[in-house]
């Protein structure tokens, strides 16, 4: 008899395609009824495969960004209207207080201050001839030499001429304060951050001349919502990711938390104090607070991995009266570091929950949970990679 060759080419395309499906899927122990019309045989699970609702105290880490800013700093300003003669630091310098970082051209002020001590010296001189005068008055009234008048004249002039000599003493006085503020000292211990003069420029008074920045201690300035901030208590203890130090963590309080929110963010200023002895981080340096809050109250938890989201709604896996059922939660609290999550509502603490991600699952499915020797069956059954309809994907 003779065979068409491409019918034979077909069929043995179709028995290789039949073979690779028949390989490449998983055998459903539980997938349909059998021809007789059984029912499926249910999905088994162990107790490992399993979890329950039980109360856990969850420490929550709150993340929230900020700025590094100095607790000290200050702007060193003109008192003066004058010449810069002299700038002795550069932006970047350590100084100390009360070290000398700039001086003002004085020469207009020393001849101001001689001229006026020669006031003082001629209006004390003529306080002398006034006071002199006034006394032989006084005698002269006395023996009724002169009148009453007179005297009264003489008084007056004295009181005038001591009055001239206060004024004088109190413009003297005013310039030697200038010529101290010629002599430009820092108010503080720190680095210099800005420099805002040159030597040789003319400065108004009150004009910015230095920028001041005492690293020795520093606090950030975090933002943390309004939702969170009652969680957030002074003296708590925080952790500081600072950008730019990859691989550091620098320990710190909180100092303070801000009594009002900024306007437009619905945030509010919590400030977080550090030591910076060694002048590692610098003023508006990028920083990230990360603070352990949480509650002594036990609270109902999940670990995280049998919590699973489906377009923003989180729900479990639940066993319940031999059944699979996809049951959705309301979820609160996360705890990162124990990998738990509140559970508000939606479960109850007795219900059997699979633990980790299964594939091939359907609500209302048949489903059992072997315990004692079934289930060291089970688990060897599956880890001979025997196929079986729930296939976990963790």
């Amino acid at each position: 008899m003779r065979i068409n060759k491409s019918w034979t080419l077909a069929a043995l395309a179709a028995v290789g395609l039949a073979a690779a499906i028949a390989v490449g899927t998983p055998r459903l122990k539980a997938a349909a009824p059998d021809k007789k019309g059984k029912p499926p045989a249910p999905l088994e699970f162990t107790a490992r495969d399993v979890v329950r609702l039980a109360p856990h105290a969850l420490i929550t880490d709150l993340n929230a960004p900020g700025s590094i800013q100095a607790v000290s700093q200050a702007t060193v300003r003109a008192k003066l209207s004058a010449e810069v003669r002299r700038v002795l630091v550069r932006e970047g310098e350590r100084v100390t207080a009360g070290q000398v970082v700039a001086e003002f051209d004085t020469a207009s002020l020393r001849a101001q201050a001689a001229e006026r001590v020669a006031t003082v010296e001629s209006a004390r001189a003529q306080l002398v001839q006034s006071e002199r005068t006034r006394e032989s008055n006084a005698q002269l009234v006395k023996q009724n030499f002169v009148s009453q008048n007179a005297f009264d004249s003489a008084d007056a002039g004295y009181r005038a001429q001591r009055a001239a000599v206060d004024v004088a003493a109190a413009q003297l006085a005013q310039t030697q304060v200038l010529l101290n503020d010629a002599v430009v000292r820092s108010p503080i211990a720190g680095f210099v951050a800005r420099r805002h003069v040159q030597p040789g420029e003319k400065v108004a008074f009150d004009a910015p001349l230095f920028a001041i920045v005492d690293l020795a201690q520093l606090e950030v300035q975090a933002q943390v919502p309004v939702s969170d901030v009652a969680q957030v208590l002074p003296g708590a203890r925080a952790e500081v990711d600072v950008e730019g130090l990859p691989g550091r963590v620098f320990i710190g309080r909180v100092d303070r938390v801000n009594p009002s929110t900024e306007p437009g963010t619905r945030s509010i200023h919590v400030f977080v104090a550090l030591d910076n002895a060694e002048a590692v981080l610098k003023s508006g340096m990028f920083a990230r607070v990360r603070l352990r809050v949480g509650t002594a109250e036990a609270v109902p938890a999940l670990p995280i991995a049998a919590v699973q989201v489906d377009a923003g709604q989180a729900f479990v896996w639940a066993i319940d009266e031999g059944k699979l059922s996809r049951r959705p939660i309301e979820v609160g609290r996360r705890d990162e570091r124990a990998q738990l999550v509140e559970v508000k509502s939606g479960i109850g603490p007795g219900v059997a929950v699979l633990g980790s991600k299964f594939d091939n699952l359907r609500d209302g499915l048949a489903a059992v949970v072997l315990e004692g020797a079934a289930a060291g069956a089970r688990i060897a059954d599956r880890e001979d990679s025997l196929p079986v309809t729930a296939t976990s994907t963790n």
